[in-house]
């Protein structure tokens, strides 16, 4: 009777053991899957940003375009005017001549 009770105890002692062990692989277990998600979830984070940060360069890239060819029109304007002005110019210019070459 005395070794069956401490035989008892024993097989007890062996249950809780088990069972704490249980326990702990199960806490690990869920500090593991945790951990998972939260880089998973990190790494999306990272992605989207970079993503963001690519259409962001990209839109910024393409307002830069875009001023550029309206500045690079409008000195084209300019540009064109002068020319047309120097012409008028050079033609006036010609057509004095000529009268002074009459007078």
């Amino acid at each position: 009777m005395a070794f069956d009770k401490a035989d008892a105890r024993k097989q007890e002692a062996s249950r809780a053991m088990e069972a704490e062990q249980a326990e702990r692989d199960a806490v690990m277990q869920k500090t593991a899957r945790l951990r998972a998600q939260r880089l998973a979830k990190e790494a999306v984070e990272a992605e989207t940003a970079a993503i963001v940060a690519a259409e962001q360069a990209q839109a910024k890239a393409e307002q830069i375009e875009a001023k550029a060819a309206a500045k690079a029109a409008k000195t084209k304007a300019s540009t064109d005017k002068i020319a047309k002005a120097a012409e008028k110019l050079a033609k006036a210019a010609e057509k004095a001549k000529k009268v002074a070459a009459r007078a």
